[in-house]
C-alpha cells in the first residue's frame, strides 16, 4: 500500500510539472527565433564622426572580416567614400550591402548633378593638358546630405520588409551651402533598422561602448580641427588598450570642409 501511494504521488507530481516543462521548452524555442535587440550590423568594425566649427571629421578602422567574423580578410579597407564634392559616407556592415548602398547613393548624386547642369564628379575637366578642377565652382545643384540621408534611410527601412534586410550602419557627412555665410557641417547617423538622426558626434560598432563616454566628455561646440583630431586619436587609442579586437593597421581618418574631402593622419 505504501509503495502504491508513493507511485501515485509521483505520477501526480509528474502530471503537474509536465505542462510547465512543455511551456518552458516552447518559450525558449521562441526566444531563439527572435533577433537580438542588441545586435549591431557594424559588429567589430568601427566608425566615428565628429562635427567641428566648419568641418566634419570621419574615422574608420581599416579591417574587413569574413561573414563568420573570426577571420581577417583585409587590413587596408577604405570605409569612407566620397559621394559628391560636399558629401562623404562612412559605412560598415555586410560587404555586399555596403557596396550596394554606397554605389546607389553615389549614382543618385551624379545623376542629379547632370540634371542640374553641373559637371558630374566622375568627369575631370582638362585645359591645355592640365586639370582645371580647381577653377571650377560647384555651388548649388545636386543632392544635399539631408536628401541622401532620407534616401539611404528609405532603402534600409524598405529592406526590413523583405527576406534580405540590409545589414549596414552609416555616418553621412555633408557641407550645407548657405547664402549668408560659409557652408555649415551636418552629420547623420543611420543604423540597420532604418533609424536616422542628425547628430554632432557619434559612432558605430561594438567599440562604441568605449568611445561614447570619451566623446561625451571631450566634445564641445565649434571645435577646431586640431582639437577634433586629438579627440579622434584618443578614441582609437582607447580601443587599442581596452578593446579585445585590435586593428593591425592605423585607422583611416578623413576631413570634409568647404574645400572638399582630404585624408588626415593620426
Amino acid at each position: 500500500r505504501h509503495t502504491s501511494s508513493s507511485t501515485h504521488t509521483h505520477n501526480a507530481k509528474m502530471s503537474f510539472y509536465h505542462p510547465l516543462l512543455l511551456l518552458l521548452t516552447l518559450t525558449l524555442t521562441l526566444l531563439t527565433l527572435i533577433p537580438s535587440t542588441t545586435s549591431n550590423a557594424a559588429g567589430t568594425e568601427t566608425l566615428i564622426g565628429i562635427t567641428g566649427k566648419n568641418f566634419i571629421l570621419l574615422g574608420a578602422d581599416s579591417t574587413r572580416g569574413s561573414s563568420g567574423g573570426i577571420s581577417l580578410t583585409s587590413s587596408t579597407a577604405d570605409k569612407i567614400s566620397v559621394l559628391s564634392p560636399s558629401i562623404v559616407a562612412a559605412a560598415a556592415g555586410d560587404a555586399a550591402d555596403v557596396d550596394a548602398i554606397i554605389s546607389s547613393l553615389e549614382a543618385h548624386c551624379v545623376i542629379r548633378e547632370y540634371e542640374d547642369g553641373m559637371m558630374g564628379r566622375d568627369v575631370q575637366c582638362v585645359f591645355h593638358g592640365s586639370s582645371g578642377s580647381k577653377g571650377i565652382t560647384r555651388s548649388g545643384g545636386g543632392l544635399d546630405v539631408t536628401s541622401i540621408a532620407h534616401l539611404a534611410r528609405s532603402s534600409i527601412a524598405s529592406s526590413l520588409r523583405s527576406s534580405t534586410p540590409l545589414q549596414i550602419n552609416l555616418l553621412l557627412a555633408g557641407m550645407v551651402p548657405s547664402s549668408s555665410s560659409s557652408p555649415s557641417p551636418k552629420l547623420y547617423w543611420l543604423d540597420e533598422y532604418g533609424a536616422s538622426q542628425c547628430i554632432k558626434y557619434g559612432c558605430h560598432g561594438y567599440g562604441s561602448n568605449f568611445m561614447l563616454s570619451i566623446l561625451d566628455r571631450g566634445f564641445y561646440k565649434d571645435m577646431e580641427e586640431e582639437e577634433a583630431l586629438e579627440l579622434m586619436k584618443n578614441c582609437f587609442d582607447q580601443l587599442k588598450g581596452r578593446y579585445v579586437i585590435n586593428n593591425p593597421q592605423k585607422a583611416c581618418v578623413k576631413i570634409l570642409d568647404e574645400n572638399g574631402c582630404r585624408i588626415l593622419h593620426l
